[in-house]
């Protein structure tokens, strides 16, 4: 099912790179060159670039380093906004889930955070943890932390009751319960929170990387290349950002194939 799910995948990806290559050549001349940016003209606009332009630039970025060292910065502090994120989020989802007094008094602080956009905490972040690596890192996982929180505590929340009362009726404790029943059965709906945080995480870092914006880093450089505005080094920064959301994907999804085996062994 997974091969198949990659191989539709690929299609489509092939699909989408054959239109747009197609739709290129053909714009290519025809689209205006000088674009009206609110202040002034900007000449020399490529607004549809082919793939030559975009093959040049991308060889600049990468001969440059200006690319594999954006890539790598914000890679490292997307994993460390999801590392801190999703052990805050599924533990106090764990918390709330397993115990309802814990659950309303974190009610008002996930409905805060969830129904408000990264941008709109940018400056309270810069207030509370300053400029550089700490409020960056902390912006993303305090999106991680919401969504791994609610999956966490979803989790909890639809163990069957029975499970649990069987387990007491032959003597098992509560923490004993919680180990070998809750937690089990809670895995997968885990797993999918965190699968969808690390989307989100990509998703921020663009936000995230405005504080104290400067290279290397894959969203200053699409800030960057959208002042300018420079479209082929937009269009790379945009498909190498695609590119990571589904490299981080595929591997929470093998990761969650390898780690609920015995769901299937159980079915």
């Amino acid at each position: 099912m997974g091969a198949v799910r990659i191989r539709r995948a690929a299609l489509a990806l092939l699909a989408l790179a054959l239109v747009y290559g197609v739709a290129a050549e053909v714009a290519h001349g025809r689209l205006p060159t000088r674009v009206w940016m609110g202040a002034h003209f900007v000449e020399d606009v490529q607004l549809l670039p082919t793939y030559g332009s975009l093959a040049e630039e991308g060889a600049f970025l990468v001969e440059s380093r200006i690319l594999p060292d954006s890539i790598v910065v914000s890679s490292r502090r997307v994993l460390e906004g999801l590392l801190l994120g999703s052990i805050a989020g599924i533990l106090l989802g764990l918390a709330t889930g397993w115990a309802a007094s814990v659950q309303y008094l974190a009610d008002p602080w996930v409905t805060f955070f969830r129904f408000t956009p990264a941008l709109a905490l940018l400056p309270l972040f810069v207030v509370w943890f300053g400029y550089g690596e700490s409020s960056k890192v902390l912006l993303i996982a305090a999106g991680v932390a919401v969504i791994t929180l609610l999956g966490a505590h979803q989790g909890v929340r639809r163990v069957p009751r029975v499970y649990l009362d069987a387990a007491a009726a032959l003597g098992a404790g509560p923490g004993l319960r919680f180990r070998k029943i809750v937690l089990p059965l809670a895995f997968p709906s885990i797993f999918a929170s965190v699968r969808i945080a690390a989307g989100l995480a990509w998703v921020t870092i663009v936000v995230a990387e405005l504080i104290d914006a400067r290279m290397p880093s894959l969203g200053y450089l699409l800030a960057l290349s959208g002042a300018y505005p420079r479209v082929p080094t937009m269009l790379i920064a945009i498909a190498t950002v695609g590119a990571l959301v589904l490299a981080f994907d595929l591997a929470a999804l093998l990761l969650h194939a390898r780690a609920t085996r015995w769901m299937r062994r159980s079915a």
